[in-house]
């Protein structure tokens, strides 16, 4: 770990990191093991179809109470539709504790990043293509990149910075239906930095919330929905690239998020 972290801080970063990676193997294979689960799932109701369709060609009309005297116990335990609602929902739990060890794994490593030079519209263009497919039914996605300074740093760790801001903003507009939503990505270069914002038409924070956004375990969203831990992982990270993170109200309601990152410096 850091020289700069206390001793007690040190092995509680330490029982984090090694209960975090105990978790994650066996929910690594919980989650393999669901999706396969779920094609499975979707072969036999292939198949079971395939039945029905046999059964009513060799039998004609006798063939519906047929099928339904087959199938009767199947339907008494709520039948394929609730095969897959159930293992639907037991993989967005293991999705959901595979997440928490991710965040519990960040703030048990290193406040120290490795560095090299990068281009942050690189790294927010990778992270945009994340996201496409759940953004696509909740907000039109806008890019306004045009920084060209570089940045030290480590794209991975940046990378789950605007991923985190990234998924707030998409969760705050679709606590917002009824009505079309926007998230504008916007990069631009400053004196000697570079600044990120991350723009939604969401619900906004409650006034009561906001001295608290970046605090450990809290969140707006529902029991089970969020970890907490998100933005005060993010904070951490754009703190041990030396930038600075932050938000404010739009005008007519959403969100701004900003991330100020210095700029690499120049070779001599």
């Amino acid at each position: 770990m850091a020289p700069n972290l206390e001793p007690d801080d040190v092995e509680l970063a330490t029982l984090v990191a090694g209960m975090a990676h105990e978790i994650n193997n066996p929910i690594t294979y919980v989650i393999g093991n669901l999706n396969e689960l779920a094609q499975t799932c979707a072969a036999m109701a292939e198949t079971l179809a395939g039945y029905r369709r046999e059964l009513r060609a060799v039998t004609g009309e006798t063939a519906s109470a047929r099928i339904r005297d087959i199938e009767g116990k199947l339907g008494e335990l709520g039948g394929m539709a609730l095969a897959e609602e159930l293992l639907a929902d037991a993989a967005e739990g293991a999705r959901r504790i595979r997440d928490l060890v991710r965040d519990l794994l960040s703030l048990s490593r290193s406040p120290s990043p490795p560095s090299a030079p990068l281009r942050i519209d690189d790294v927010i263009e990778q992270t945009l293509r994340l996201i496409s497919r759940p953004a696509a039914a909740r907000a039109e996605l806008v890019r306004d990149l045009s920084a060209s300074h570089t940045v030290l740093g480590d794209a991975q760790r940046l990378g789950q910075v605007f991923l985190n801001l990234l998924t707030n903003a998409l969760d705050a507009c679709a606590e917002a239906p009824g009505r079309a939503h926007t998230i504008c990505v916007r990069t631009r270069d400053l004196g000697r930095g570079v600044r990120i914002e991350i723009d939604d038409t969401g619900i906004g924070i409650e006034p009561a919330e906001r001295g608290r956004v970046f605090a450990p375990f809290v969140t707006t969203k529902p029991p089970g929905a969020g970890t907490g831990l998100g933005l005060y992982v993010s904070r951490r990270i754009v703190a041990a690239h030396r930038g600075d993170i932050g938000f404010e109200d739009l005008p007519g309601g959403g969100t701004r998020f900003w991330v100020e990152l210095p700029a690499s410096p120049v070779p001599k």
